[in-house]
């Protein structure tokens, strides 16, 4: 790759899309999702969708930590990837949800988290379809996809924290649409039926669009344009993980 300057940042990022889209022309959940799969599926998709906060807010602690022992200011890097983070935590619990629709008087409502907490909006969305309720599944598989994922997050690498993060919500829209296209042809249901792919891709105004967005800002913030071709290496590889994951909880 050569390098690109400033300007084509966001050029670079596209051709990046576009490169995933090539490696991998459909996503394993628009092509291997049936009904003798599911329950495998549904419960490592389900821990996943309950790690994911925790490995998020969690994965500031390695970056604060190693600031303190090295007694030395937090560089803005750090705080650009965490405001990020802190948002896709608040969002992924229900805090983002509860006070845009109510505002700072519905904050109480937070602590209802049966009702918020997309990992709960998914366990309601999978007993409707499968008429039981179904345990998140840490499979070997998904331990290990996991504890990358966590790597990648807490990564001391500036511009390789930033590039994990972008190629799991990159991802994270594409996986939700195609499972969710895939859920309801099998089931012959409205698609407004599962609230939690409803929440993440579906109506007028899709959160998951403004995720992106946010995240494509943050690389012009923190990659410089001579960081751009290590950038697009490390989304690349970021973003092959993701599939592969998918790709293992189908198998």
């Amino acid at each position: 790759m050569k390098t690109v300057s400033s300007v084509s940042i966001t050029e670079a990022i596209s051709n990046g899309k576009k490169e995933m889209v090539a490696l991998k022309a459909k996503h394993p959940f628009e092509t291997q999702i049936r009904k003798s799969n599911l329950q495998r599926v549904f419960s490592n998709y389900l821990a996943m969708s309950q790690a994911f906060p925790y490995l998020q807010a969690g994965s500031q602690k390695e970056l604060i930590m190693d600031c303190i022992m090295k007694n030395k200011d937090v560089p803005v890097e750090i705080e650009i990837t965490s405001v990020v983070g802190n948002f896709l935590c608040w969002d992924e619990t229900g805090g983002h949800f509860v006070v845009g629709r109510e505002g700072n008087a519905g904050l109480s409502k937070i602590l209802d988290v049966e009702k918020y907490y997309h990992s709960h909006l998914l366990k309601t969305d999978i007993k409707y379809l499968m008429n039981h309720e179904i345990n998140p599944d840490y499979s070997l598989v998904t331990q290990a996809y996991l504890k990358k994922l966590y790597e990648g997050l807490s990564s001391k690498n500036h511009v390789n924290r930033c590039a994990c993060m972008v190629a799991f919500e990159q991802h994270a829209g594409v996986m939700i649409q195609s499972l969710w296209d895939s859920l309801t042809k099998l089931f012959d249901i409205p698609k407004e039926r599962l609230i939690y792919f409803a929440v993440h891709v579906g109506g007028d105004d899709p959160a998951e669009i403004y995720h992106e967005e946010m995240t494509h800002q943050m690389i012009q913030k923190i990659v410089s344009p001579d960081q751009v071709n290590d950038w697009l290496i490390y989304f690349e590889g970021w973003y092959e993980k993701n599939l592969q994951w998918c790709d293992d909880i189908c198998s």
